[in-house]
């Protein structure tokens, strides 16, 4: 499957999304809840293992908090300045915990909504 896969399953679920040149997959989210609440923003995942192992990231457009680098909690900590897939995203390091195989993007967009889901 990977990153076709994963795109196609967000496609499903009425995401606008796209390939980036350097293989990403992107598209579009409002959050839904939190801080950011009603806030277009863009993400982009790496998914060429999807779905036997989750994308890494996220990667998000706008920058929503400030670079911190390694080390602290969410959600302040481990925010990246990678420069991917291009240089006005930033980096979340933020593993999925407990993914198993054969798991969806419906999964990976409710790991998102916790993500985001503080003041």
């Amino acid at each position: 499957m990977g990153n076709q896969g994963l795109m196609s399953q967000l496609q499903n679920k009425g995401l606008e999304t796209w390939m980036h040149t350097n293989n990403f997959v992107c598209f579009k989210f409002i959050v839904p809840i939190g801080r950011f609440k009603g806030q277009e923003i863009e993400i982009a995942l790496q998914g060429q293992q999807f779905p036997m192992l989750p994308p890494s990231g996220p990667h998000i457009k706008p920058h929503l908090l400030p670079i911190t680098g390694g080390g602290g909690t969410h959600p302040y900590g481990g925010i990246h300045d990678r420069k991917v897939p291009t240089q006005e995203y930033q980096y979340w390091s933020r593993p999925f915990k407990g993914w198993t195989s054969g798991m969806t993007a419906d999964d990976y967009l409710a790991f998102l909504r916790t993500l985001l889901d503080f003041e």
